[in-house]
């Protein structure tokens, strides 16, 4: 592909949530042409700014059905944006086409498939290309994006927990068994199908957690930091669902291994991501916000060191660095471009 064609892309599962922000971004990345938007069932034939009408006049394509041949002849670059357990049924039948893949469900993330089966509760349907796929945390994995053909998009919690424990992971500076991890989420990140617990009389005025100590996105946060630590990480995992659209917001309490000054760990997180585009490293003793990410593909990250304690505060924006802001992320390196290209 030359930098200076136009590349084709194409979305499959375009009308949830995050395939509705993937499409946003795309129409404003000035290398991408967007040749087939394909959902899996009732949405076939529909026009996608009469579902989101937002797109009137911006992206007034047919959402058709999958159609692996004339999806490959259309794209040079796929991206799936389909639920979880689903994607994996779908892929297999693009893979060794040449086309990029991005797949942004939890379907390619875990290493094992038979961790994958424990967590998600089915047998996984393409266990032969789990090792194809690249996790897709460029500020961690971008020499293997750069080469790669198909990426595991991260999931929104994983993204905000592993940028924030990333240096003092690296660097050996805390404990790796019991890490504290405190998550807010914002109602979006449960997906556009309609249920219950997300109806707006229940969540609305409520602050409640879900899932404690055993939420879908654990498993992946470990394999992930245990790699960044070089060694086994355990977490204990609580996410709350708050009251708000988009946004996500840790904390995260872990150990000191030896006393260290503050001002020291702020500027080893300051050296360590000052050539990173999307994370900021927030002054001493500034605290990140939500409404500062909201609608951008930044992570904000602010620390405090308390005794032996070292408390960790990130935010991103679940749909964006969360998802599909990523995910063009990951598209640029992969096609060389530069990271920001569309994002900024």
């Amino acid at each position: 592909m030359k930098k200076n064609a136009k590349i084709r892309v194409s979305v499959v599962g375009a009308t949830g949530y995050a395939g509705f922000e993937l499409v946003k971004i795309l129409l404003h990345h000035p290398y991408v042409t967007i040749s087939r938007l394909a959902v899996i069932a009732e949405e076939v034939g529909l026009c996608l700014s009469d579902i989101f009408p937002a797109l009137k006049g911006l992206c007034d394509l047919t959402c058709t059905a999958i159609d692996v041949p004339e999806i490959k002849r259309e794209s040079d670059v796929i991206f799936f944006c389909l639920p979880h357990t689903v994607s994996m049924t779908y892929v297999p039948d693009f893979m060794g086409s040449e086309k990029l893949l991005i797949d942004l469900s939890a379907d390619y993330r875990l290493n094992s498939a038979e961790l994958y089966q424990n967590t998600y509760g089915v047998a996984h349907a393409d266990r032969k290309h789990l090792p194809d796929f690249v996790y897709g945390l460029p500020e961690f994995n971008r020499a293997k994006i750069k080469t790669a053909k198909t990426i595991a998009n991260p999931g929104c919690f994983p993204t905000g927990i592993e940028l924030a424990l990333k240096p003092v992971l690296q660097a050996g500076l805390i404990e790796t068994t019991a890490i504290f991890v405190d998550s807010k989420t914002g109602v979006s990140g449960a997906g556009r199908a309609p249920k219950p617990a997300y109806h707006f009389p229940e969540c609305n005025e409520n602050l409640t957690a879900y899932k404690v100590a055993s939420h879908q996105h654990e498993p992946e946060i470990e394999q992930e930091l245990s790699k960044m630590a070089d060694s086994a990480v355990d977490i204990i995992f609580v996410p709350h669902l708050v009251p708000l659209t988009r946004g996500i917001f840790s904390t995260i309490y872990a150990k000191l291994r030896r006393p260290i000054p503050q001002t020291e760990l702020l500027t080893l997180y300051q050296k360590d991501y000052r050539e990173e585009p999307f994370v900021r490293i927030l002054p001493n003793n500034q605290i990140p916000q939500l409404k500062n990410v909201a609608n951008s593909n930044f992570c904000d990250i602010g620390l405090k060191v308390i005794g032996d304690h070292l408390i960790l505060l990130s935010a991103i924006d679940n749909l964006i660095k969360g998802a599909s802001g990523q995910a063009v992320q990951n598209l640029n390196i992969m096609l060389g471009y530069p990271e920001t290209t569309g994002l900024l």
